[in-house]
């Protein structure tokens, strides 16, 4: 396996639990992640698209950051990013950078909230509160991560990067500061996978959720699959783990339909990946199977339809390419099930769901 690339809504660790950030003696850490809507976005010479966590923790249980009006958070690039002048900078639109809740397709609403602006001197871009912005109601659980898009730059050669984010008071002084580093490769990997809640409806997560042992979860899980050429990978199901082959994929396999007769067969199709399990000790019966259609057959990667809550401009209704989703079943024990897809020579990503007590 090559080095797995690092999706942000995967981390588990919250370094902060409250919405109030400490001083400005304090820093935290930044982390930093090619966006989960681009197969290149961190390769030299590409448009620029990663995500920046000023609160790593995708639980939706846990807050993010709250804005007062004012206040302002700068994120300064360096100078090998350089800006795509051909991208005009829209104050008023989420085109070139926007904030999320934390997982995908969960931006905190621009509108009336906040604007985007670029700082010329500091190659920083910018967003700025006109109101307050809270961590409850439509916010909830308030600003966790920072979507950098929408080819506003372009990526330099390939090498680490140190990238600072901060908060600015609307008196102009810091208030806290976050430092990480954006690593650009030389070349995209042969394949990779993004958590994605296209199939949904906007602001939905199918991360994080929660139903009774035995039970399917409310919402299928959702991941876009790229090939080495960057193009979507269409026709993947899963099928059943063959530990014989692939012991490390305990949860199933990923396999591809190379003969168009949507039965998966890893002794016939390709296998691209598989997922490996992880569940409470004990538990049995747990499962990620591929939906089924009004034939009974599997629904592939790429047939599965984007969310027609979705605009029809933006595909809303329609097939998704490359958009694999899965229904998961939880074991018979109560506790955490955390499932890995993962594509061979490419990255994984981890789910968290959660199987409750049955007298809760």
């Amino acid at each position: 396996m090559t080095k797995n690339l690092a999706i942000v809504a995967a981390l588990s660790v919250c370094f902060g639990a409250c919405s109030n950030l400490p001083s400005s003696s304090m820093q935290r850490p930044l982390a930093i992640s090619p966006a989960p809507v681009s197969f290149d976005g961190n390769v030299a010479g590409q448009a620029t698209e990663y995500t920046f966590a000023l609160v790593p923790n995708g639980d939706p249980s846990a807050p993010g950051l709250a804005m007062r009006r004012g206040e302002a958070i700068r994120l300064e690039l360096p100078v090998g990013f350089r800006r795509n002048g051909q991208v005009a900078i829209q104050a008023d639109a989420d085109v070139n950078m926007v904030l999320t809740k934390g997982w995908p397709q969960a931006a905190v609403k621009l509108a009336g909230q906040y604007r985007i602006g670029y700082d010329e001197k500091r190659n920083a871009m910018t967003v700025t509160a006109v109101a307050d912005i809270g961590t409850d109601g439509t916010n909830a659980p308030g600003i966790k991560v920072i979507h950098l898009r929408g080819r506003t730059f372009l990526n330099p050669g390939p090498g680490d990067y140190p990238v600072t984010a901060t908060l600015v008071g609307a008196d102009g002084t810091a208030k806290s500061e976050w430092n990480g580093t954006i690593t650009v490769l030389t070349r995209a990997p042969d394949a990779r996978l993004a958590p994605t809640n296209f199939h949904l409806p906007p602001g939905a997560n199918a991360d994080f959720q929660r139903a009774l042992p035995g039970q399917v979860m409310p919402h299928p899980l959702g991941v876009l699959l790229w090939d080495k050429q960057g193009h979507p990978m269409n026709d993947v199901g899963i099928a059943p783990r063959d530990l014989n082959r692939f012991p490390r994929y305990t949860g199933g396999l990923l396999v591809q339909d190379t003969n168009g007769d949507k039965v998966l067969d890893p002794a016939v199709d390709k296998v691209v990946g598989g997922i490996i399990g992880a569940a409470p000790e004990g538990a049995k019966g747990q499962a990620a199977t591929s939906p089924r259609g009004t034939e009974g057959k599997p629904v592939l990667s790429g047939a599965v339809l984007r969310s027609a809550a979705f605009p029809p401009a933006a595909g809303g209704g329609k097939p998704n390419p490359g958009l694999l989703a899965a229904e998961f079943r939880t074991g018979d024990k109560p506790g955490q099930y955390r499932p890995t897809f993962e594509l061979i020579d490419g990255n994984s990503y981890q789910f968290t769901l959660e199987a409750m007590e049955t007298n809760k």
